[in-house]
């Protein structure tokens, strides 16, 4: 592994993490909420970060450390567990 693809690893790992606040946020307060010191409702945020880690995949796949065919079989496959093991449909 080379700097510049340890460097998108260890930020998208970063944008991984905020996704996960994100998410907290709206389980605990709700998805419209807005906290008084932020211009953002929760929805925007997550959002925001949804897009920032959509940028990182980006450039891992640019940086060759997976592809974007590796990600559409992921993608796949996990929409079927989600069909036989979730009430997702």
């Amino acid at each position: 592994m080379n700097n510049k693809q340890k460097e998108v690893l260890d930020i998208t790992q970063e944008e991984c993490a905020e996704v996960i606040v994100a998410i907290s946020k709206i389980s605990r307060f709700g998805i419209d909420n807005i906290k008084p010191d932020k211009p953002k409702t929760n929805r925007e945020h997550l959002a925001e970060e949804l897009g920032d880690l959509q940028c990182m995949i980006d450039l891992l796949i640019g940086t060759g450390m997976v592809t974007q065919e590796e990600l559409d079989v992921a993608k796949q496959a996990k929409r079927e567990k989600l069909i036989n093991w979730s009430n997702i449909k």
